[in-house]
């Protein structure tokens, strides 16, 4: 039975998430914190999707037939679990009593979706809401915005009313498990961007503000004042529209690898390539790293990786010597320059 339920645990890519927010109106952040909380990634490392079987529900859809002789999947009060792929078990004992109440009885996948909601998500059968889970995370994330969409949960997703999400998504006892506040908390998280592993470059949004935002704004062709005001969020969600990207004013990992092929920074002139200059961070005094020692050697200088008085005053001599604008801070100008020298 066990190969019934295997499929393709290829996981989401950031694009899924993207037209799944838009779709829904929300920010990308919060689908991510449904997911992240729920799931953590739709598949177990099996290939078989993520499921908890819930025995009060068996016990409703069997009218408690089944409460004597098998009380650890049938029984008026939540609990039994044993979590993992152990869950199958429990789901197959059931499915030999009664297959369509025990296929109604799991929640699957990314977004644990209960079988029993087949019907609001738009299948015909628990059957085939099962193979759509099955088959795929996005039909994991097909479903969950069919939900939020049919339970009218999406104003509290756009609001991030937390509780008030809880409340209609994990029933009324969600705060014994505080789903209300893992949301929050996952929301928090992606907000800023998720995993630096995930996203080399911050999320920047209203209110960010450095170098990174200076970065952003060259990009963009914008002036230079390293503050995320109304013109930097225009600007980024015309760029998001003319791109196809979710326009939510957010500069996450698909808008900055957008921008850094697609930025408007120009060579210069200088013969340099465009994308490594584009990928080249700004580096000014107190910057440490791989980029400031090869900074180092287009300077002459030792290449230890640390960006110090020494290595301020070599920049801002090359500047003079080119007749760039002398700050001593290594922008896509200065990169340019750099670069294109050989």
């Amino acid at each position: 039975m066990d190969d019934e339920f295997k499929g393709d645990p290829t996981p989401l890519a950031d694009g899924d998430f993207e037209r799944a927010a838009h779709s829904i109106g929300c920010s990308v952040a919060a689908v991510r914190a449904v997911s992240h909380v729920e799931s953590r990634g739709g598949y177990l490392p099996d290939g078989r999707p993520k499921i908890l079987f819930e025995r009060h529900k068996f016990h409703a859809f069997t009218g408690g037939r089944f409460d004597r002789s098998h009380s650890n999947i049938s029984w008026p009060k939540p609990g039994g679990y044993k979590g993992g792929a152990a869950e199958y078990g429990r789901l197959e004992e059931a499915i030999a009593l009664d297959r369509m109440a025990a296929l109604q009885s799991a929640s699957w996948g990314a977004f644990q979706l209960m079988g029993f909601n087949y019907k609001m998500v738009g299948f015909a059968s628990v059957e085939d809401f099962v193979h759509a889970m099955v088959a795929g995370e996005g039909k994991q994330l097909d479903a969950f915005v069919a939900f939020i969409k049919a339970s009218h949960l999406g104003r509290e997703l756009v609001r991030q009313d937390w509780a008030g999400f809880a409340r209609g998504y994990n029933g009324r006892n969600y705060r014994i498990n505080h789903y209300d506040k893992k949301m929050a908390d996952a929301f928090a998280f992606y907000s800023r961007g998720g995993a630096r592993t995930d996203n080399p470059h911050p999320l920047l949004k209203m209110g960010s503000g450095g170098d990174e935002v200076a970065h952003l704004q060259e990009l963009l062709g914008l002036p230079q004042d390293g503050d995320f005001g109304l013109t930097t969020k225009a600007a980024v969600i015309a760029f998001q529209k003319d791109h196809a990207l979710h326009p939510d004013g957010m500069v996450g990992a698909r808008t900055w690898a957008a921008l850094l092929v697609n930025g408007k920074v120009a060579d210069h002139g200088s013969g340099g390539s465009g994308d490594a200059i584009r990928n080249r961070p700004p580096l000014r005094l107190g910057a440490r790293g791989a980029d400031v020692s090869l900074l180092q050697e287009k300077l002459g200088l030792p290449a230890d990786g640390i960006f110090g008085s020494r290595t301020a005053a070599a920049v801002k001599q090359f500047q003079r010597d080119r007749e760039l604008g002398v700050d001593g801070i290594v922008g896509q100008r200065t990169w340019a320059a750099l670069l294109g020298q050989g």
